[in-house]
């Protein structure tokens, strides 16, 4: 176990805010800018004078002989906030200062005293090797050991740590808080001085990073009846996603054997503690906090390891385990290493490629899995609790050849906690359980066989009458990008990685968006839809701009509800075709076969229907919602779309009207007016998204050097703000906007929960994508979220915190010991625990949508790259030269 205690100046959300904009959080308007210096005092009694994220004090211990402790303590925020105005002896506080705080005044034996109060960061670490000890654990610890970061195994031991550290947290959050006070015998032969009694009167309250930060969230807005009884009600264990957190991970040092993983968590330390005016005696005090430490954690860190040990722990790991396998089975992974990748035919490659992954298994060609007996609809719109069954229907696969399969899933050590089904073994009620292995033959069997629906690549459909099922299907796509833990209901369906909600976001930010794959010929001169910019989109720009930075971030499908879409944008019938001929609107329904046949994304589409036929004539798998049973539409579908069918019409002479091609020719652009003479004369023409990044003027200037704040507890936005003394002046400039820094995700569907935790870990990953933009000037968006992805696989988010620090590199250190002193150092870990207590990782996606809605952020245009050409456009290439040349054989045989 690893103790930190840090300052936090009272009302204060976010680290020393020199200033503060009325409009976007009048609180911070009150706040003084402040810095402090605190008199340090090492184990020799020697004082130095840090800044004041400084020490205290330094010791280490360990509990119950597995737990690791490396103590930091900082000064008490009232003996900081005192001195801050009151300074005692010349100096700024510091543990020799006398204090006296009305509050909390009492006297013992003769002796003024105050009760002081400090707020701590505890860092618990626990080996791995301690918690598998047993002989019959041994194969749990294998199953955690990173061989190779691009491998299967590898992705499997990945989800075995988050789920672990994941189980972790949730258990903490059942034995937290813990309050206990502490009244220990002294020696009278060491203390002659009955006044030391007072440092063994120590009283500590013991809390999780969230339970600190929502506590706190209570008695700020003490004045609003609903947002105090919202915040204190949430737990963190109603969350029913599995992910990776920065208050609990599981570490490996780099230069030791992988093995040798640690269990590490953060919890928050409040301790009420008196202060003796006339001799202080800080060695007294040191060793009774530690006293007190030590006893306060050996009760619950002892059932702690039990619980961790468990069956349901080793579940809870499986379920998530079988889910990361499931994802890696839907299609083969992208290759991102070239600007066109294997993507030229990709649809036949998924049909063609049989390529077994390291179980044998054949890739599935699919955008999700869904298993039979799932439980899909929710308690209500607002609760993420599966709703009780009966009265609702467990999920069965169609009779379809097409879209039920039955998927084999190699799970290694974690198969003795599961059903042959995938579902979770309950020791209590297993008896006459079909799926329960019945010889020695199958519980040695480490290969699950699981039925269920597959989303075929392409465009599906999801059809049906109202309530009968189509949104809640869609809803179970859209959260089956991650892991859920076993009594979601849902734990068994999952959509790959990359899939992306698409819907209208009335009054978005865009810039430089190369929309005129859907958006062309607007009215007035010189607005050009290959670089689009406003301030307040429409329903239909805006969801055009999502499809098209959906691509920019690399998504493999699009998931797409009628109901939250723009009208106009997804479909347009006959009559509205012969009524405006000058339309600068092309619906997304004649894009989707486009997109899927394009050489450069080969992005497949999910669409849930129900007023507009002509999506009849553009799928490839329709799904058939009627009395929340799933049938298979695709043979019913096609009859109607035949008798109604409009393919003979041509829209603007681009050919059928529903299966307009994606790519586009290079042709020459005509100059249009002498502005534009700085340009290139010959500008490659393309619907897909352009090649941007963040301007670097704009990052010199009103972006330099940014901190991340939540705008109120719970909302879905964030502010970036300059994080200075206050000589940047960018933001008060009269050419910027003053909503410049502020990210709305509201409209972002896939953000987990509440959306706070998840949102604040993508306004840690923008911080450092825009120090990585500035470092790498000729990387584009998906450039800087591939070096994000590998940073956060690499050593988690508590790393991109440390990096941010400008003293401190990449590495977070060669072995634990290294991680809580660079990460004291780093102002965003600070401002993550003021803020939200901890982060959950999100996606590149999603962080992308945070940078691309930052509004007063602009983008640049960077030049193509020479298009490299891969094995298969080469045979490709080959080919069709050698297919061309017999055509042009038999035309000169046929003239003669």
């Amino acid at each position: 176990m690893a103790a930190v205690f840090v300052w936090r100046p009272p009302g204060v959300h976010a680290r020393h805010v020199h200033r503060s904009h009325p409009k976007r959080d009048p609180d911070l308007s009150i706040i003084p800018s402040f810095t402090s210096n605190i008199t340090t005092a090492s184990t020799a009694c020697q004082t130095v004078t840090t800044t004041s994220r400084a020490p205290m004090e330094t010791f280490s211990f360990s509990v119950l002989s597995d737990w690791l402790v490396d103590f930091h303590a900082f000064s008490s925020q009232e003996r900081e906030h005192h001195h801050l105005h009151h300074p005692v002896d010349g100096s700024l506080g510091g543990p020799s200062a006398r204090v006296t705080t009305s509050s909390h005044d009492s006297h013992v034996n003769g002796n003024t005293i105050s009760l002081d109060s400090i707020e701590g960061i505890l860092l618990v670490c626990l080996p791995l090797s301690k918690l598998f000890d047993a002989d019959e654990a041994r194969g749990a610890l294998d199953s955690f050991v990173i061989h190779d970061q691009s491998n299967a195994d590898a992705e499997m031991a990945r989800g075995a740590r988050v789920a672990l550290a994941d189980y972790a947290a949730r258990s903490l959050s059942k034995f937290l808080p813990l309050t206990c006070s502490q009244n220990h015998a002294v020696d009278n032969s060491v203390c002659a001085d009955s006044s030391h009694d007072i440092y063994n009167q120590i009283s500590l309250t013991i809390k999780t990073m969230g339970q600190a930060k929502h506590s706190q969230a209570k008695i700020t807005h003490r004045s609003h009846r609903r947002d105090r009884t919202m915040r204190a009600g949430k737990n963190e264990a109603e969350i029913p996603f599995v992910l990776e957190r920065t208050d609990c991970i599981v570490y490996s040092d780099k230069n030791q054997h992988t093995k040798d993983a640690v269990l590490q968590f953060y919890l928050h330390v409040h301790a009420i503690l008196p202060h003796a005016h006339q001799k202080p005696m800080h060695t007294h005090f040191v060793d009774s906090l530690k006293n007190a430490l030590i006893q306060a954690m050996t009760q619950t860190l002892h059932p702690f390891k039990c619980i961790l040990t468990s069956t349901e722990c080793s579940g809870h790991i499986a379920t998530v385990v079988l889910q990361r396998k499931l994802r890696g089975m839907l299609q083969p992974p992208r290759n991102f290493n070239s600007t066109t990748s294997d993507n030229n035919n990709r649809a036949n490659t998924l049909q063609q490629n049989n390529n077994s992954n390291h179980n044998g298994n054949s890739y599935l060609n699919a955008v999700a899995f869904i298993a039979d007996n799932s439980i899909l609809p929710r308690k209500s719109g607002r609760s993420c609790q599966p709703m009780a069954s009966p009265p609702a229907i467990p999920f069965h696969s169609p009779d379809s050849d097409m879209l039920t399969t039955v998927v084999r899933v190699e799970v290694g050590y974690w198969r003795r906690f599961l059903r042959k089904d995938g579902t979770l073994l309950r020791s209590d009620n297993c008896k006459d359980d079909a799926n329960v292995d019945s010889n020695e033959e199958e519980r040695t069997d480490t290969t699950l066989s699981i039925r269920g629906m597959i989303i075929p690549v392409g465009v599906t459909l999801i059809v049906g009458g109202g309530y009968h099922g189509k949104s809640t299907l869609l809803q179970a796509l859209s959260a089956g990008i991650y892991d859920k833990i076993p009594t979601d209901g849902r734990e068994r369906c999952v959509t790959h990685i990359d899939a992306l909600s698409i819907r209208a976001e009335d009054g978005r930010y865009v810039n430089r968006c190369n929309v005129s794959a859907f958006i062309s010929n607007l009215p007035g001169k010189g607005l050009d839809t290959t670089r689009f910019s406003t301030m307040d989109a429409s329903g239909s720009t805006s969801q055009a701009a999502n499809v098209v930075e959906a691509l920019e971030s690399g998504a493999t499908a699009l998931l797409v509800d009628e109901d939250v879409s723009a009208a106009n944008f997804m479909a347009r019938d006959g009559r509205m075709r012969a009524m405006i001929m000058d339309e600068p609107i092309t619906p997304l329904l004649y894009r989707v076969n486009g997109l899927f046949l394009s050489k450069e994304h080969h992005v497949s589409t999910v669409v849930v229907v129900g007023g507009v036929g002509e999506w009849l004539d553009v799928a490839d798998a329709v799904i058939l919602m009627k009395d929340y049973v799933a049938y298979d539409g695709l043979k019913k579908a096609r009859s109607v779309s035949y008798q109604f069918s409009y393919g003979h019409v041509q829209y603007a002479g681009r050919g059928v009207v529903h299966r307009l091609p994606w790519e586009v020719k290079e042709e020459k652009k005509p100059i249009a007016d002498e502005a534009d003479k700085t340009g290139d004369e010959k500008k490659p023409v393309t619907l897909s998204p352009l090649r941007r990044k963040p301007e670097t003027a704009c990052l010199m200037g009103k972006f330099h050097n940014v901190a991340v704040h939540l705008l109120d507890s719970g909302s879905s936005r964030l502010w970036f703000y300059p994080d200075d003394d206050g000589s940047n002046s960018s933001f008060d400039d009269c050419d910027n906007d003053e909503d410049d820094g502020i990210v709305d995700m509201s409209k972002c569907s896939q953000l987990v929960g509440n959306a706070s935790e998840q949102l604040y870990g993508c306004g840690i990953c923008i911080l450092w994508l825009l120090r990585e933009s500035m470092n790498h000037p000729d990387d584009d968006m998906l450039d800087l979220l591939k070096r994000l992805e590998a940073a956060l696989d690499d050593g988690g988010m508590n790393q991109l915190m440390i990096s941010l620090h400008q003293n401190l590199g990449r590495d977070i250190g060669s072995s634990t010991k290294d991680v809580l002193p660079k990460i004291l150092l780093s102002s965003a870990a600070h401002d993550l625990w003021e803020d939200v207590g901890f982060a959950l990782r999100p996606r590149i996606h999603e962080v992308a949508m945070t940078l691309t809605r930052m509004r007063g952020l602009r983008f640049e245009i960077l030049p193509e790259k020479p298009r490299q050409m891969d094995v298969s456009s080469e045979e490709e290439e080959e080919q069709k030269k050698k297919m061309a040349a017999i055509a042009e054989m038999w035309n000169n045989r046929r003239k003669k």
